[in-house]
Order: C-alpha cells, then sequence, then structure tokens
C-alpha cells in the first residue's frame, strides 16, 4: 500500500494544473490540465474522504488475508464478545489452515473467530 505521501502526489500531478498562468481561473486548456486552483480544496477534501474510508475499512478474512507475519488490527470473537487485538497471521504446516497470534504473546485466535482486520497505518 502506498503512503500517503505518495497518494496525494500522485492526486495532485493527475487533478492540479501546474501550467496555467492563471492557475486560478484556469480554463482546463492546458494539457495535462485538470482542475483550477480555487477547486483544489474542494478536490483535496474529497480526496481525504476517501483516504480516510481506504484507511479505516475493515476487510474481511474470508475475502482477503495480509500477508503472513504482517502486524494488522483484527477483531474477533471470544467468551461470547467481540474483542480487538494486535496480531498477524501464521498458517499451520500440518493442518494447512491459518492461524493468527496476537502480538507479544503466546495467545493464539483460531481463524474462523476472525471477523474481520485492517493494516495499522503510520
Amino acid at each position: 500500500m502506498e503512503t500517503i505521501e505518495e497518494r496525494a502526489k500522485a492526486f495532485c500531478e493527475n487533478n492540479i494544473c501546474v501550467d496555467c498562468g492563471d492557475r486560478k481561473n484556469c480554463d482546463r486548456g492546458c494539457v495535462g490540465c485538470c482542475i483550477p486552483t480555487f477547486s483544489a480544496l474542494e478536490w483535496l477534501i474529497q480526496f481525504g474522504k476517501s483516504e480516510h474510508t481506504g484507511l479505516t475499512r475493515w476487510h474481511d478474512p474470508k475475502e482477503e488475508l495480509p500477508e503472513y507475519v504482517k502486524v494488522v488490527e483484527v477483531k474477533y470473537k471470544a467468551f461470547n464478545k467481540i474483542m480487538m487485538a494486535i496480531a498477524f497471521r501464521l498458517g499451520d504446516l500440518w493442518s494447512g489452515k491459518n492461524k493468527w497470534c496476537i502480538d507479544g504473546t503466546s495467545v493464539r485466535i483460531d481463524h474462523e473467530n476472525i471477523l474481520g482486520w485492517r493494516e495499522i497505518q503510520e
């Protein structure tokens, strides 16, 4: 996953006109010109909202799994409650099933009990 800085740079390169002499009243006539500067604030607000959505999205472990041994935030069921922890996924060599370990402990969580996971951001 790209960093926020990398995504913001790509957004600005693709959407903000840097060629116009009068960027505030850009007529979008330049090659690569997409939005005038006065509209940039609105676009950046939308960019921030889309970034927030992407960064806070929970992934369904039935559809998508993190890389092995990558530390992520997990939501899981235990003792008839929904719990949250920082954990990583391991594979069991004999059964081929996924096992999750709570980071910094020897506590394991069965894959069937994982309700969702999301990346830990900077």
